[in-house]
């Protein structure tokens, strides 16, 4: 890292330590609040995916012991 990385960097922090002592979102708040966004997406597309898989297997059964459609 050169100076200038390591003074923007110090300055970031200043900025971020300066928001959560006046209670502003700091760029960590965002981040952490995104990624939860983002796995709280994931979990409901595994949930769908997994009520699809179960409709389907149901469905088989269902045609394999000689009824219609479910």
């Amino acid at each position: 890292m050169t100076h200038r990385t390591d003074a923007e960097a110090s300055i970031s922090a200043a900025r971020d330590t300066l928001a959560e002592i006046q209670g502003q979102r700091t760029t960590a708040d965002i981040t952490m609040a995104n990624a939860a966004r983002a796995q709280a997406i994931a979990t409901a597309a595994v949930a769908q995916a997994i009520l699809a898989l179960n409709v389907t297997l149901t469905a088989i059964r269902h045609q394999s012991s000689g009824g219609g459609r479910p």
